[in-house]
């Protein structure tokens, strides 16, 4: 493996361990009075930094070194800009527990976005000059494409909150204007970029031509679904008729999906007994059970009672955040043989880390079930808690499991 593209899957590894940690704290402050947690400035720090030190800096450097030849992934300037990425969101990391939304960790934030914007521009650049499959280039040039759309909420959110200027419908469309953008636009286009960009040098014909189709419906679906989740007073027949149709192509975007692993049930991206597959099937799973998730909230009765409920709410981005998006980069970094799969502690640390995910993701659900039907119980703080605690400590056990292959490497 090339020494830079180890260095930053180190990195980000690392920078899984910083959130879990932000996470842990904020279950910790939810249970117990402790002084120096201030809670809204953690969750800003543990919002602001899982997108940018972990998801947004393992996508983009997966996106150069998995996508673009060589001589496009061995630019300077990718270096840079991924270290400015990690620098801006090791400084929001800095700030926001101790400031919330302040000087310092604005600078960071606009920093960060002024880095992101300027990979965005090399690399959509790059990808179109470089010998890439049609849906490949497709799904990761609209993921960036959203990526940019996505930054108005946080725009939107610091102009709200240094202006004293609070509408709460402005504030909850900023947000999900934000979320919806990167976890349905970015987060998911990202993923199917580098899962095609393996999966098709081995397709047939017939394969590729689905996988061209999916691609397409999958990127035609983000803007009109956006419509579910936006809060408004006015124009709702509008509103709900264009997410109708957001409902239809995240439909047909999963009919596709199924007829693609169909058609190439015998083929796919990872050895059939490895712990890598086992990681792609958790994250497919989570996808296909996000997509219907998100299509039944064309439903406004159950949208009111989804966007009511905010262990709900939770549920859903941590669905997609870990079960899908962690567990398919994880996945990936097992491929390509981050992790020595045949070293017993490394095989612990991947199954405690993934079981920790599991764990949380049922615990949220049945919370959000017990709130729906008024059934809820004290119990589920102390079992998040929990799955807080195994989240971080299964993270650490990654990071030196990491350290021990990349120890190992360095005597052979």
């Amino acid at each position: 493996m090339e020494k830079r593209k180890s260095l930053w899957i180190t990195l980000t590894l690392i920078n899984l361990c910083i959130v879990a940690f932000f996470g842990t704290m904020l279950r910790t402050a939810f249970l117990f009075s402790v002084s120096w947690i201030d809670y809204r400035s953690f969750l800003s720090a543990h919002s602001h930094f899982a997108f940018g030190g972990w998801v947004t800096l393992a996508l983009f450097m997966l996106l150069v070194y998995e996508v673009l030849p060589q001589n496009f992934r061995d630019k300077k300037i990718y270096q840079w800009l991924l270290a400015g990425i990690e620098i801006t969101s090791l400084g929001m990391a800095a700030t926001f527990p101790f400031e919330g939304y302040a000087t310092l960790s604005i600078i960071f934030s606009t920093l960060f976005l002024f880095v992101a914007y300027i990979f965005c521009w090399v690399f959509v650049k790059d990808i179109f000059k470089a010998h890439v499959h049609k849906a490949v280039r497709l799904l990761a040039c609209f993921a960036i494409i959203y990526f940019v759309i996505s930054t108005i909420g946080p725009a939107l959110i610091s102009y709200i909150l240094i202006a004293n200027f609070y509408n709460s419908l402005l504030y909850k469309n900023a947000l999900y204007i934000y979320l919806h953008f990167q976890y349905n636009g970015f987060f998911t286009l990202s993923v199917f970029a580098l899962f095609f960009n393996r999966l098709i040098p081995y397709a047939r014909e017939r394969t590729k031509k689905i996988v061209h189709q999916f691609s397409v419906l999958l990127c035609c679906s983000v803007v009109p679904s956006v419509f579910m989740s936006l809060f408004t007073r006015a124009y709702q027949n509008l509103y709900w008729y264009i997410s109708l149709v957001g409902c239809v192509l995240i439909v047909f975007s999963l009919i596709w999906f199924f007829r693609m692993l169909f058609a190439e049930k015998k083929i796919f991206i990872h050895p059939p007994a490895s712990f890598a597959k086992t990681l792609w099937n958790f994250s497919m799973i989570a996808f296909i059970i996000k997509m219907i998730l998100q299509a039944g909230t064309i439903i406004p009765q159950l949208a009111k009672i989804v966007f009511g409920d905010r262990p709900a709410i939770i549920g859903f981005l941590h669905l997609v955040f870990l079960g899908f998006v962690t567990f398919f980069i994880l996945s990936i970094y097992c491929s390509i043989k981050v992790f020595d799969e045949k070293d017993f502690f490394t095989k612990f640390a991947l199954i405690f880390f993934s079981s920790a995910i599991i764990f949380n993701e049922a615990t949220l659900l049945f919370q959000g079930v017990g709130i729906l039907f008024e059934t809820t119980s004290h119990v589920y703080p102390w079992l998040l808690w929990i799955a807080a605690i195994c989240l971080f400590t299964g993270a650490v056990l990654m990071m030196t499991a990491r350290l021990k292959t990349v120890s190992y490497l360095k005597l052979e």
